[in-house]
């Protein structure tokens, strides 16, 4: 399971490899400014995430130079391109186990009621 800086620089590949039919040259001034504040990345950070995305089977990448600053050529895997599926998913099950836990409450609370009221 990704972590958050993992699901945010995905999200990222992920849209700019949508619009190019799963592929994509992504500078890496470009994950940067386009992560979400809370996960503010540095060079390095970015990437030993993009390893582990790539460890992972998400995407194939491949750093080149252009004009001074690194790019990564990306193509996705068939785990990357189902990266949005999995997001679902993981939304589906955060719900689920929510629910989960309020009907659980719900009824612990209503037991020690009546248990309460018995003695």
């Amino acid at each position: 399971m990704l972590n958050q800086r993992e699901v945010s620089v995905m999200k990222v590949v992920f849209d700019a490899c949508k619009r190019n039919n799963g592929t994509c040259i992504v500078a890496n001034n470009f994950v940067l400014q386009s992560v979400p504040e809370k996960h503010k990345l540095d060079n390095i950070k970015l990437d030993v995430i993009l390893k582990q995305l790539e460890y992972d089977g998400y995407f194939e990448c491949t750093k080149s130079l252009k004009d001074g600053s690194t790019v990564n050529v990306i193509a996705l895997k068939q785990k990357g391109k189902a990266f949005e599926r999995e997001l679902v998913q993981r939304k589906r099950e955060l719900v689920s186990t929510a629910l989960w836990r309020v009907i659980f409450a719900a009824v612990g609370a209503v037991v020690a009621l009546v248990i309460q009221r018995v003695f």
